[in-house]
């Protein structure tokens, strides 16, 4: 009689010569160890929570909750973030005693056939019957998931399960709780959150229900179809520090384990790979043609663009630089745009174009290292920042402050842009920004007049490449934005044209559209040093 070992991706079993050896040598010893092999994968299989696998992307998490009361968790396919959501739910509320734990998923059916039935499925065999007691209450079937959405557990735990549109409905139904548990003995789980793509209301609510047991929040995403600001505020300005190799771009460096200094938050990456019951052959078969931000957000869990951005096509990773060309008058011609508002600063950009037509935004200006964000994520709208806080220019500060950073960057301006309706506007004495300007030695001259569907598409156009190959000389946007302009760059990545909800992220945008319109909408000009000696005072330019 053959005795076959089951393959299990984990437990390893004797090859066949070995199994023929130890057959002929001690048949009892192949039957005990056959038993032992077998009886460890149903072991896993009928109680995954007290035999089952940790995953190296679960360990970062229990590690993260040691020391901070939030984990992100964003996962690529198949990558195990549910099984780990579901695990940490369940031990949580065995662990601790009279647990109150809510989860919330996407709709109904996310809810019964994703987050209940793993939930339910890391349930000690012996929690599985179905139970009805003074203290406990548990009934479950794969069609309709937990009766009444939710479970106790003799320990006094209970368990709830809800969708972000019951809290739409009726957030005052979550007023009152008071969720974790009050004699914690393992990480004190109150609330996790799967897929949670709404705009932080949600989440500022529960968090003062987190306050009272000092409790902790689980968040799983995937980023398939990019992003939300709220995601976004969790992203922004993390420090990375673990990071692994990703075999699908060439053993690139990419994040692992991060921390959200604004948010004390840890950040994992589930990568796909890592789970070895996730079939990542086939994705790895599935993705060896796709696009590199394909590659990043199926495979390695990592975010790369907004999900209500008007620029799909903007990458950080391609579209901003950390070095400056080095420019002079023959390689490249400077232009400035600016944005002036009468109850904020005004914004301006500082860009150069070369002959071949390749734009560098050099400089931003209130810039976000110097004066902070432009823009603060808040929920329902977006605010403004401390950047756009008025510091009571004039003309003459203003020109003072636009020469100063022209000298540091060793540049000369050709064209300077303004706003051609602010900058119409006339003063007390009749006259407009224009004239006020120029009567301090700064000539501007208006913005192309274009809609702003217009520009936005253009915009786009100069952003695209062939996102299948790898970037290089031929194989680049014409837009390079330089890392130092964090507002822009910010605005780019999550200005979605929802009107007063994200005005505040249109400022710098409007300053890339009048750039990208100018020369009647075919943009800025390159302007060799000959021709310059000939357009430049009709242009108005320096």
């Amino acid at each position: 009689m053959t005795i076959e070992f089951t393959k299990h991706p984990i437990i390893e079993a004797p090859t066949d010569e070995e199994i023929v050896l130890l057959g002929e040598a001690d048949p009892k010893l192949l039957s005990d160890l056959h038993e032992a092999h077998e009886g460890r994968i149903r072991s896993a299989e009928s109680d995954p929570l007290h035999y089952g696998f940790e995953l190296e992307g679960w360990k970062h998490v229990d590690k993260f909750f040691e020391t901070v009361n939030t984990v992100f968790v964003s996962g690529g396919n198949r990558s195990s973030k549910t099984e780990m959501g579901a695990r940490t739910v369940v031990k949580a509320a065995l662990e601790n005693p009279n647990s109150e734990i809510v989860c919330f998923a996407q709709d109904n059916d996310a809810s019964v056939r994703v987050q209940q039935r793993a939930v339910y499925n890391y349930l000690p065999p012996e929690l599985k019957k179905k139970s009805k007691s003074t203290v406990e209450y548990l009934n479950y079937t794969f069609k309709n998931g937990f009766t009444g959405a939710s479970f106790i557990l003799p320990n006094g735990s209970t368990v709830y399960f809800h969708t972000y549109s019951q809290f739409i409905a009726n957030r005052s139904k979550f007023e009152g709780l008071e969720i974790g548990s009050k004699a914690p003995k393992w990480h004190n789980i109150g609330l996790w959150l799967d897929e949670y793509l709404e705009e932080g209301d949600l989440v500022n609510t529960m968090r003062f229900r987190l306050v009272t047991r000092n409790s902790k929040m689980l968040m799983t995403f995937t980023p398939i179809d990019g992003y939300t600001p709220f995601v976004a505020s969790f992203l922004k300005d993390a420090e990375t520090r673990k990071t692994r190799n990703a075999e699908l771009l060439d053993n690139e460096e990419v994040p692992f384990v991060q921390y959200s200094k604004s948010k004390d938050a840890g950040i994992v990456y589930f990568h796909s790979e890592l789970n070895p019951f996730g079939g990542y052959e086939r994705i790895r078969k599935e993705l060896q043609n796709s696009s590199r931000d394909e590659v990043l957000t199926r495979a390695y869990g990592i975010p790369v663009k907004s999900m209500n951005t008007l620029f799909p096509s903007f990458n950080t990773n391609v579209h901003t630089c950390d070095k400056l060309p080095d420019i002079t008058e023959k390689t490249h011609t400077v232009y400035q745009v600016v944005d002036p508002a009468g109850a904020r600063n005004y914004v301006a950009l500082w860009a150069a174009v070369d002959s071949k037509g390749y734009v560098t935004v050099l400089r931003e200006w209130p810039d976000r290292d110097s004066y902070g964000e432009w823009a603060i994520f808040g929920d329902p709208r977006w605010k403004f920042g401390p950047a756009s806080k008025k510091i009571g220019y004039d003309v003459q500060s203003y020109v003072d402050e636009f020469r100063m950073i022209e000298e540091e960057l060793g540049v000369e301006v050709f064209e300077r842009i303004g706003d051609s309706r602010y900058f119409a506007r006339e003063n007390e004495d009749n006259s407009d920004l224009f004239e006020s300007f120029a009567d301090k030695g700064m000539y501007f001259v208006p913005s192309n007049g274009a809609d702003i569907d217009s520009g936005i598409a253009a915009i786009d156009e100069w952003m695209k490449y062939n996102q299948n190959l790898p970037v290089d000389e031929s194989n680049r946007p014409l837009l390079s934005i330089h890392e130092s302009c964090g507002n822009l760059i910010y605005s780019l990545l999550n200005w979605g044209h929802q009107g007063k909800r994200d005005e505040p992220l249109k400022d710098f945008v409007d300053l890339l559209r009048y750039l990208r319109m100018a020369n009647a909408g075919m943009g800025p000009d390159y302007f060799s040093t000959t021709n310059m000696e000939t357009t430049t005072k009709g242009r108005g330019g320096y």
